[in-house]
């Protein structure tokens, strides 16, 4: 038996972020990770070639960059390893007809784009811009808070409730769907298609309520603060933190899967490993898992949940998969539109309505006809990602379903729906056949594949179920002040001492850490 002040399940960024300002504080602090090495969806492996590094999982850091966390140990964390590099073109956009366009960290440059692409158009981006900056301060600090707190009441009764009682602009614009809001602030098609699939980010269709707050967040933080990316992979942010962690006292103990959670006298006191280890915690437990894991299997045994909690947590909602394919290049990509050449990430797709029919499409368990594609190229960036003149690639296809019941287009056979072997290369060869499209030299540049469907993320990472890899559908009825379930009070359990934290908790998924920092220093507050 070991002890600790906190012991954490799961060792992704919640749990590091967490345990970092834990240690910094003097607790003495074991993090149970399953896999064997920290990190989560951060990872970096040569899967394809030596010399060919891939973020097997989430490739941009800009959440942490932009994150109290970075803010408070940037410095800790560069003596550890933690570089990133950046840049003025991180984002673009390729249709099929050849039409293309991109953003950059220069708002004077993007509003000369949006008036080439449309007359008139550049006044809208500025309208969208304003309206979400003009209360940014207010809705960042909501999304890293407790929403159970006075702060945070108070804060939403500001963003909500104007002077005179009546609704304010924000609440007036909040549960919009991102074709409301790109509809009502721009003519052109091309600029609605370079911000459309960014929704898909964030666990949202197009058509969604309250996708259109995400299109602005996503459309001022590309223009604020670009995309960058961690020099050597995205696992050096978990690589540093993990330092830092244990530099400060705390242990991480690796290929160790918890099996239960024990409780006496109604406080959490300690874990129970699948080997029969147990880990016992003075203070606190902090449970990076999902409702239905925490109240269906850790809690299982333990009398006196209340029974509304356990139905909740049976009935939690999971998302949109992800389908990847990475791909190691003899040579970088060259863009029918050679300004993409520059542009970190770019999506493939055919506009707003073609980002509609993929999400519907994925909805109804259809191999989408037509992917919406983000392709990512890291190796622009940071030259150690791959050989001399060589590439890195990303390709996500960012919503895809995850038992299939046919194919959209009716060229595939999908057999019994789940992904074999046969089906992921046949629809991987269609995700590139669509990229290919916008890259003349991408399949003759090709040195080798690796893939990644909706039913390996679920095997890799127990919070991936069904291959959502936000942990549970993002959707406005699961979101905020009802994430993860509406009967627990924010990252509280019933039970005393027991916290849940990760992306299945407020604010969601993100590198950012922001739900390991609110529970880290609600500990810390209270003693």
């Amino acid at each position: 038996m070991q002890n600790y002040d906190a012991v954490i399940i799961g060792c992704g960024p919640n749990a590091l972020v967490a345990a970092t300002y834990l240690t910094k504080a003097g607790w003495s602090v074991g993090i149970l990770d399953r896999n064997d090495r920290p990190g989560g969806g951060l990872r970096t492996d040569e899967l394809i070639r030596p010399g060919f590094k891939h973020d097997v999982y989430a490739g941009f850091l800009i959440l942490f960059a932009l994150s109290r966390a970075y803010a408070d140990f940037a410095p800790q964390l560069g003596e550890r390893g933690l570089q990133m590099a950046n840049s003025d073109k991180p984002a673009g956009v390729a249709l099929p007809d050849g039409r293309a366009t991109l953003i950059t960290t220069n708002a004077e440059a993007n509003m000369a784009e949006i008036e080439r692409l449309c007359a008139g158009d550049s006044a809208g981006w500025g309208a969208m811009l304003g309206g979400i900056g003009a209360v940014a301060p207010q809705v960042f600090e909501l999304l890293a808070s407790d929403l159970t707190s006075p702060r945070a009441k108070e804060l939403m009764d500001d963003l909500m409730v104007g002077p005179d009682g009546l609704p304010t602009p924000f609440a007036k614009n909040f549960l919009l769907t991102a074709r409301d809001v790109l509809d009502a602030n721009f003519k052109g098609d091309v600029w609605k298609a370079f911000l459309a699939p960014w929704v898909l980010h964030s666990g949202h269709g197009p058509d969604e309520a309250n996708a259109g707050f995400w299109t602005a967040i996503f459309g001022l933080g590309l223009q604020m603060a670009g995309l960058p990316v961690g020099v050597g992979g995205a696992e050096a942010q978990a690589i540093a933190l993990a330092k830092l962690i244990t530099d400060q006292g705390g242990v991480i103990i690796p290929n160790t899967t918890a099996s239960k959670i024990l409780v006496e006298n109604g406080r959490a006191v300690g874990v129970v490993t699948e080997d029969g280890e147990e880990y016992r915690a003075h203070r606190a437990v902090l449970a990076t898992v999902n409702p239905d894991q925490l109240y269906g299997k850790l809690l299982a045994d333990v009398p006196g949940i209340p029974a509304e909690l356990t139905q909740q947590a049976q009935a939690f909602r999971y998302g949109g998969s992800v389908f990847f394919v990475h791909l190691a290049l003899s040579e970088p990509p060259q863009w029918v539109d050679e300004r993409l050449n520059a542009v970190t990430y770019t999506h493939v797709c055919d506009g707003l309505d073609g980002v509609a029919k993929n999400y519907l499409e994925t909805n109804a368990n259809l191999l989408p006809s037509d992917p919406v594609v983000g392709v990512g190229v890291p190796s622009l960036l940071d030259p150690s990602r791959a050989p001399e003149g060589a590439a890195v690639m990303a390709l996500q296809q960012l919503c895809c379903p995850y038992q299939v019941k046919a194919d959209a287009r009716g060229e595939i056979n999908v057999g019994d729906g789940t992904w074999s072997d046969d089906l992921k290369e046949r629809y991987a060869d269609r995700v590139i056949d669509t990229v290919a499209k916008s890259i003349p030299n991408l399949k003759s540049s090709i040195l080798g594949r690796y893939i990644l469907t909706p039913a390996d993320l679920e095997k890799r990472n127990l919070n991936w179920t069904k291959g959502d890899w936000a942990s549970g559908s993002h959707a406005i009825s699961q979101s905020f002040t009802l994430r993860p379930i509406p009967g627990q009070k924010g990252h509280r359990t019933p039970i005393d001492g027991l916290f849940q934290i990760g992306a299945a908790t407020h604010p969601g998924l993100g590198l950012a850490g922001a739900s390991g920092l609110i529970v880290s220093q609600m500990l810390l507050n209270e003693g």
